[in-house]
This record gives structure tokens, sequence and C-alpha cells, in this order.
């Protein structure tokens, strides 16, 4: 490439932001451009149900970078701009200025999309009446959202919603608050309504929440205290229509029942919001799966060795199920974004790094449960590989000897391969912070580590942090059968008998 190369960057959150600073770290003279459709970058949506939830007032700590220091390290940055279209073959991109209306064509020499994901608005693939607002049987337009929603029903993604959602619940009349979908994001709400004095009610069509991070033995603990903080649990139901009245939302219904609504949350999940990478006759101009998500390979260039993608709209390579998967999260969006900044500028393709793939891992902290999970559940990896090809170990333990003053119960679950012996996941739940533990087992992953060298790794024991045979060991001494639960029990000499 020569040395001045343009690159030009569409998107600016985690992915986006991070991919600038690691061109312009690596070679500062590379003319870089930037575009977003949103006045803000950087924002840290996973904090929207903490500043709902009140922890906070000042939403300035939920942005960690802005247009400001970027320019300053080199990139033109261009806010309320949207990329509408692009030609790969003339290497040019059409822009809309989102204020004015103005359309412009920019060109480049690499083009990186980190275009992200969006809300499914059409769970199942089915339109939801009620949800759209419509004006004389026209779908009314929105700039944030494309469409407008019916008054009263929310996304959570953006800063704005975040906005629009705090104005929303401090109205008096809003008592009766209903969510729509029961993954993080959903949970995480209906905390903070519930924090806030809500009666909420929670609608999911699976009969359990968060059935694709953990296994039924982590998640009945939080639906239990949910159950008793007097969130209403509707699950296993199927969302039908919204009905609205005086032209908002005041119900929710569902195959089962009909659920009165002052405010409503749709979290049903998100879909990589790659629309524009389609041609006037809606064929993908770059290699997209059936969900939609970019095809890209270890340096994350796309099926045009010019385009590389980045963030929520890819699949990127997950080490436990030995595929590309579309897995959306700030983290690895950061990383994508990372190593895309190092590589674009490389002309020797010697010099580029390759990305090792990711574990998925993820925490959540909600109604005093703090669970955390890397890899596949027993659950997804019994559907993925066959449930006659994995093993799994669940076990629960207090985490300190019985003289120790205070002590509480942990519990975790190791999933692998049967035939390689190979970790394929990890799951670790407690009322207390044992989150970090998890880091481990995404290494473990990363690297191929069996489940018979996990009783082997060096962890060290001190009774103000666990006992001799911490959790860790103890599952997996337990999971391979060296060892019984009467070998490994700590003795309780003050327990009555």
């Amino acid at each position: 490439m020569e040395k001045n190369p343009k690159i030009v960057v569409i998107g600016i959150n985690h992915a986006g932001t991070t991919a600038l600073k690691a061109i312009m770290k690596t070679n500062p003279n590379a003319q870089v451009v930037a575009y977003d459709r949103n006045d803000n970058i950087s924002f840290l949506g996973c904090g929207i149900a903490l500043w709902v939830g009140k922890e906070f007032n000042d939403s300035k700590g939920l942005f960690y970078a802005d247009e400001e220091k970027l320019t300053k390290l080199g990139a033109k940055v261009n806010l309320n701009h949207e990329m509408i279209s692009y030609n790969g073959k003339d290497k040019t991109i059409k822009i809309k200025n989102m204020k004015t209306n103005e359309i412009i064509t920019e060109t480049y020499d690499k083009l990186i999309l980190g275009i992200g994901s969006w809300p499914i608005l059409n769970p199942g693939g089915k339109e939801i009446p009620g949800l759209i607002a419509h004006k004389d049987g026209v779908i009314v337009k929105d700039n944030l959202n494309g469409v407008k929603l019916t008054n009263g029903i929310h996304l959570s993604k953006l800063y704005q919603h975040a906005q629009e959602i705090i104005a929303h619940l401090n109205k008096p009349e809003v008592k009766k608050v209903v969510v729509i979908g029961a993954g993080y994001i959903g949970i995480e709400l209906v905390e903070a309504f519930y924090k806030d004095k809500k009666q909420v009610t929670l609608i999911d069509f699976e009969s359990r929440i968060m059935p694709r991070y953990y296994d039924e033995e982590f998640t009945t603990d939080v639906e239990t205290t949910m159950k008793n903080a007097g969130v209403k649990l509707q699950l296993g139901e199927t969302l039908l229509e919204f009905i609205t009245k005086d032209d908002k939302v005041s119900q929710v219904k569902t195959n089962k029942g009909t659920y009165d609504a002052d405010l409503v949350i749709m979290a049903v999940g998100f879909l990589p919001n790659t629309t524009v990478v389609k041609d006037e006759s809606g064929k993908p101009q770059i290699t997209l799966d059936a969900r939609g998500a970019i095809e890209v390979d270890q340096y994350f260039q796309t099926s045009d060795p010019n385009i590389y993608a980045i963030g929520d709209c890819i699949n990127i390579r997950s080490n436990a199920w030995n595929k590309n998967v579309n897995i959306a999260l700030a983290t690895n969006a950061v990383r994508t974004g990372l190593v895309t900044g190092i590589n674009v500028t490389k002309t020797n393709p010697k010099e580029r790094v390759a990305f090792p793939g990711v574990q998925g891992t993820n925490a959540i902290s909600v109604f005093g449960w703090k669970l955390c999970a890397t890899g596949l559940s027993e659950l997804s990896a019994g559907a993925i590989f066959g449930k006659d090809k994995i093993e799994a170990y669940f076990y629960k333990d207090t985490v300190f000897p019985p003289f120790m003053a205070e002590n509480h119960e942990v519990k975790i679950k190791i999933i692998w391969e049967k035939s390689s012996r190979r970790i394929l996941g990890a799951e670790i739940g407690s009322t207390h912070d044992h989150t970090e533990t998890i880091s481990m087992f995404s290494l473990a992953i990363l690297k191929q580590v069996t489940i018979d060298e996990i009783p082997l790794v060096d962890m060290f024991f001190l009774p103000h942090f666990n006992k001799p045979y911490n959790f860790v060991t103890a599952a997996a001494l337990l999971a391979t059968g060296l060892l019984t639960k009467e070998d490994i029990a700590y003795p309780d000499p003050y327990k009555k008998k």
C-alpha cells in the first residue's frame, strides 16, 4: 500500500474507536476519515440499566472517547453522517449528512465497516401489531430507529434510548413496566425498574431466563430471587400484539395472557446491521451468512480484500465451537478493532496479526447474584456437538474453611468434549464475586486445555481466600474421578451432629 493510504471507517463505537486509535498509532501518516450516523461515540450501552436504576445521575462516565480526542490523533471525524451505499469496484461510498440530507461521494483505499447490530423488531420473522407507529395507514419514519415505535415502547441500545426511557420512567403515571426478552439487557432493566419501585412483568418465549448463557442450575436461583422480589415472570409465552389506547401502548398480549403496561422495553435480541452492504436488488456485495453477519478471515478482511469488517456486524471465530459465529460483545468489538487497525496498513503479509478467536466470555450481576460464563453451556454444547459427545460436571461448595468467621456458597459447572477432553465451557455463580475465575477457563478453551489438566493447574491456597481444594480444583478432581467427595471434603468440627 502507498505510504499515505486513505482509510475510511464507518461506525465509531467500540470497534471503530479502537480501530482509529490503532491505525493512528501504528501508521501516523495514514489519511483516516471516519463517519457515524449518531451524534456521539463510544457509548457504553451496558451502563443503561445502571443509569435507569439510578446508580448514578451523571451519564458522562458512559463515554470513554470523543470527537476531539480522535481528531487530535489525526483522524477526520464526521458525526451525523450515514453510509447509504458503496461501490466496491470504484472504491466509493455514498454518505448522507443526517442534518442537511446532503449526499456526498467518499473515496477510499481501504474501508473498515464497524456498522454494528440493531435490535430485532420482528421476533420469529413476524411483524407485531401495535409495535410500529402508523399515520393514515403509513409507517412513520424516525431518524433514530428508522421507524417510529408506538408511544411508550422503547429500545435499549443508544444513549438517546436511555434518555427516552428515563424521561418516560419519571412520569408519575408510569406504574407498570413490561420487558420483552429475558436476555442480559432485559434482566438488567427488570432489576432497574424493580429498584425504581415499578410493577414489572418479564415476558419471553423461552421457558427460563438467559438460556443461551447459563444452564438451569444457575438461572433457577435468579428466577427464584426475582419472583420473591415481586417480578412477574411470564416465561414460555409468545408475543402477539401491543394494544394501544389514546395513541400509546396500554397492554401487551401474548398467547397466554394480556398484561397492563405504561412502559414497554423491546429487548428480544440483535441482528447484524448490514443492509447497507446490499445492492439495489438486495444482493450482498460481500459475503454474509444467513443472519446477515459479514464473513471475515482471521485478519478481518471480507470477501473484498479492500474491505475489513469489525464488531457486532461480523462472524467471529469461536474457539469453543470451532467455527465463525456472531458473538456481539463489546469486548469482542474492541479486539476486532485493535487487530484490524494494526493490519489494515500492512503490505507484508508476514507482518499482519492473526486474531486468535474468542470464547464469548461474559458476566452479569443482578438481584444479588453474580454469574459468569465462557465458551458453551451444557445445553448449547449438547445441541451443537450432540449430547452423547460432551460431558459436564456441576459442583457447589462453601468457599472458605469452616473456621473462618464468614463463608458463602459458590457453584461451578465445567463442560468438555468426550473425545478430545478439551474444555468447551464453564459457568460460575454466587452471591459473592468470583467472576475473575472465568478468565482462567477462557484461556483454557483458547489453549485447548483438557479437563484432565485442570486439577494440576498451580493454584494458591490461603484460608482468607479458599480451601486446600478450591472450588475449581475440587470440581475438576471430581469430574475426572481422581478423587471422591469424601476425599476432598473439609471436615467441619463446629457443625452440630
